[in-house]
């Protein structure tokens, strides 16, 4: 049986639409933070030059703040067309 992304992959191969193309900051997120942050975090939004992470903990909140520079060189590397120039990190409401 096929799975849900497989489908999808599929699809938008169909389209003419390549993978490059489909990957967002969104879906990069693991590969651009790290996986132990990534476990912790999510992108909840972008807007403008601004990507708003929710996460879980004030301990990652505090940790994202300290790898802030480093995380937003990986965005700009690998999204030079979307230009982010700020992340905001926000605690996730219980």
């Amino acid at each position: 049986m096929k799975r849900a992304g497989d489908f999808l992959k599929d699809f938008f191969d169909n389209l003419g639409i390549s993978s490059e193309k489909r990957e967002t900051i969104y879906s990069c997120w693991t590969e651009i933070a790290g996986k132990d942050i990534a476990d912790h975090s999510k992108v909840v939004d972008i807007k403008k030059e601004i990507v708003f992470v929710e996460t879980d903990h004030p301990g990652w909140l505090q940790i994202i703040n300290l790898k802030k520079e480093l995380i937003l060189n990986k965005i700009n590397e690998k999204f030079p067309e979307k230009e982010v120039k700020e992340i905001k990190v926000i605690l996730k409401r219980s």
